[in-house]
């Protein structure tokens, strides 16, 4: 009969894994490529994403993003809502905190399903990095928000115009997007399939549903959800908080809230494969193309692109000749 082994006889045991901690999840973090040697995107009619550059996609994304809203002009969101019974105010109590108030708000934070990747975060500090701002979200302090679940909620087609104005800047940013993504891409490097998911996040939003306009005051807040939806989504990879609101010229709590909207207009459905990368890719493409098709048979001034304020109309852009 063997001896019972001591723990002094055990061998040591490794520490339990963990994944955020690995080395090789860390991306190697350079200077951007120069953008006449970023490849332009394919212009045949079939390409494969498992072929193309990130730089690639991110261009991709980009042309067909700043074409669109170079046809939509400035499209005003709806007028928000103040009225009485707003959901949140009037809705009881807990432990004596009011449901939907700034104190529920502050014990109720979400907190991370997993931890982020630890990247060195000194490539972002003064004085070689430079600040961007992207605006202020135009909302309204009484409208509702997606703490507001009860049996006052209002109608899902009113919360979904309250959700959209989160993306809705008061004033265009002043970097441009290409110059805006070139940054995204410099300090959070991320891969071809993020961008491309990205593009599918908002044509579905832009294109398919009309729920978001994509204007020049949308598209920075835009790109930004979905890139980091995307990456969220289909990736180990996950930069902290405070490095990509940083890098992306938004607080940490406005980010949180752009992640949180773009997931509840698009239903939470958020996976992608090979296929649908391509068809929608290929669909916002389209959808920029032919948009920059009619506005170049016009005259100035016979467009008018509007977001329809009557609910019925809720899923129609008019465009009026």
């Amino acid at each position: 009969m063997s001896p019972t082994p001591t723990d002094d006889s055990l061998p040591d045991q490794p520490s339990p894994p963990n994944p955020s901690e690995d080395a090789g999840l860390i991306p190697r973090i350079t200077s951007p490529l120069d953008k006449n040697a970023i490849p332009s995107p394919p212009t045949a009619v079939s390409w494969d994403a498992n072929t193309l550059r990130p730089e690639t996609a991110m261009k991709m994304l980009c042309r067909a993003v700043q074409a669109l809203a170079n046809v939509s002009g400035d499209i005003p969101p709806t007028p928000p809502l103040t009225r009485f019974g707003t959901p949140g105010r009037l809705t009881p109590s807990t432990n004596g905190v009011e449901f939907g108030s700034e104190a529920f708000r502050r014990h109720h934070r979400r907190t991370s399903s997993r931890p982020a990747t630890p990247v060195p975060n000194h490539d972002i500090k003064a004085p070689s990095f430079i600040q961007v701002d992207v605006g202020a979200p135009e909302a309204c302090m009484n409208e509702p928000a997606t703490a507001d679940v009860g049996a006052n909620a209002l109608d899902s087609q009113v919360q979904q115009e309250a959700i959209a104005r989160k993306f809705f800047s008061k004033a265009p940013p002043r970097v441009s997007l290409e110059e805006y993504m070139a940054r995204l891409q410099r300090y959070c490097p991320m891969s071809t399939a993020v961008y491309l998911a990205a593009g599918v996040y908002i044509h579905k939003l832009s294109v398919e549903e009309k729920l978001v306009p994509v204007t020049s005051r949308t598209i920075h807040r835009l790109v930004l959800a979905s890139l980091r939806v995307a990456m969220k989504a289909l990736e180990d990879l996950r930069y902290p908080q405070h490095r990509f609101a940083g890098v992306g010229g938004v607080s940490e709590s406005e980010l949180r809230l752009l992640e949180i909207a773009l997931c509840y207009l698009t239903n939470f459905d958020l996976q992608v494969d090979n296929e649908l990368l391509y068809k929608k890719t290929i669909g916002l493409q389209q959808a920029a193309f032919q948009s920059t098709l009619v506005k170049s048979r016009l005259q100035p001034g016979e467009m008018k692109l509007r977001l329809p304020i009557n609910l019925a109309q809720r899923a129609k852009v008019d465009v009026s000749v």
